[in-house]
């Protein structure tokens, strides 16, 4: 799907938004509207990604739920590009899905075009990156924290009939984990950024599991096998009656999770459960919840191989990318959490979650404080555009939102990141 999706001639590419093909989608629309009813609609061609199911529908609702009646995604049908039962299920009741098999129309999805106005339509053309910032935009302007997506009552019952086949009770705690690994689209290694090492969560999982959690990974069929065994802990996907009806229920259900940013973490984001994202990677667009932990990944300078300050990464430019050239380019490598950077951290946001711990203010303050001259930075002049780009420049800083919390355990560990 990712393949049919790319323009497959320079021309094709300058004429994406051309006016026949503008009609023509104008028109497939024009059956789900409504006489009198203000509607806003947003192609997205990567709904085959659990992460943009989930977070661009959520987003779209969070920025236009006050100003129009109805808010509509426009995707492929699941028989050509496969997406999320569950995270259907999860958005469905709040924005109406319209499916295109229109080639064309899935291609207009990726540009950043701005919005137009028919009648009683808004096309919201911003493309991914545009609607989050946007949306980040919004928070930031408003001041206010995000709004969640409850669960439907299909998804959490199939949820609860899945725990209880296993023994789980209603007052049993249960920690969801995602951690992606290389198996997840090996051809493409620029994807090996956010990956991590399952073997390093060993020691985290087995301190879960020593306090009386269940614990439940999240995965794809292929996803590397964990080198732990125990009768609280599932693979869920390996599971006989599993299906991905399941997900947003079991997340919903969680204590907490950890996650890394990968595709899952926006379930978590939109439900509004606490997560702790291990092996995360710097990214403007995302945006956290009053009670989640960030734990990010070792950056190193290249130049002097000495452990890199987040002034220094932000002002090159690494949030702006998501692989390991551009971030090599910016001056930058990087490592994944070791096992005792994972377990440290776990065991501060399961003290958190009970109060139990602490947190130290001072780091966290000035962590916000260098995302805010950051967040300045996007909004004066911001790093030049990259005319090969179909989106526009980033403007927002997502972990600038004043609520954001990096992990005490990190800055234990790395005292230098906020130097």
């Amino acid at each position: 799907m990712a393949d049919e999706q790319k323009p497959s001639r320079r021309d094709e590419l300058s004429n994406i938004l051309a006016p026949e093909h503008v009609t023509a989608f104008v028109r497939e629309i024009s059956g789900y509207l409504s006489s009198g009813t203000a509607s806003v609609a947003h192609i997205m061609p990567l709904a085959w990604r659990i992460g943009h199911l989930a977070m661009e529908p959520h987003a779209l609702w969070e920025l236009f739920r006050e100003s129009h009646d109805q808010q509509i995604i426009v995707i492929p049908p699941a028989t050509r590009a496969y997406h999320s039962a569950g995270v259907r299920a999860v958005i469905e009741p709040f924005v109406t899905i319209a499916e295109t098999t229109n080639r064309q129309t899935m291609l207009m999805g990726h540009m950043d075009a701005g919005t137009l106005s028919v009648g009683p339509l808004t096309w919201y053309q911003r493309g991914p990156a545009g609607l989050l910032d946007d949306y980040i935009k919004l928070l930031n302007n408003a001041g206010r924290q995000p709004r969640h997506f409850p669960i439907p009552e299909k998804v959490s019952f199939a949820a609860q009939e899945f725990c209880e086949r296993r023994g789980i009770g209603e007052r049993d705690r249960i920690v969801v984990l995602n951690v992606r690994d290389r198996n997840f689209l090996p051809d493409q290694d620029a994807h090996f950024y956010r990956t991590a090492d399952i073997t390093t969560y060993e020691p985290a999982v087995r301190y879960l599991l020593d306090q009386g959690y269940w614990v439940l990974r999240t995965g794809l069929a292929g996803s590397v096998d964990a080198p732990f065994a125990h009768p609280r802990y599932l693979d869920i996907w390996k599971e006989p009656d599993y299906t991905d009806l399941l997900d947003p229920g079991l997340i919903a259900r969680a204590h907490f999770g950890i996650s890394c940013s990968s595709g899952p973490e926006a379930i978590f984001r939109i439900l509004g459960v606490p997560q702790l994202m291990a092996n995360g990677v710097l990214q403007s667009g995302m945006w956290m919840n009053p009670q989640d932990k960030l734990v990010f990944k070792t950056y190193h300078a290249i130049n002097d191989g000495k452990p890199a300050k987040l002034h220094s990464l932000l002002m090159q430019g690494v949030a702006l990318f998501s692989d390991v050239e551009n971030v090599a380019r910016c001056g930058f490598t990087v490592k994944d959490n070791t096992a005792e950077e994972i377990l440290e951290a776990v065991i501060e946001m399961d003290a958190s979650l009970s109060n139990e711990h602490r947190p130290d203010e001072t780091a966290n303050q000035r962590f916000l404080k260098i995302g805010a001259d950051y967040q300045a930075f996007l909004g004066n002049t911001g790093h030049p555009a990259d005319r090969r780009s179909v989106a526009r420049r980033q403007t927002q800083y997502g972990y600038a939102l004043p609520w954001t919390q990096l992990a005490d355990s990190y800055v234990s560990f790395h005292p230098e990141f906020l130097e």
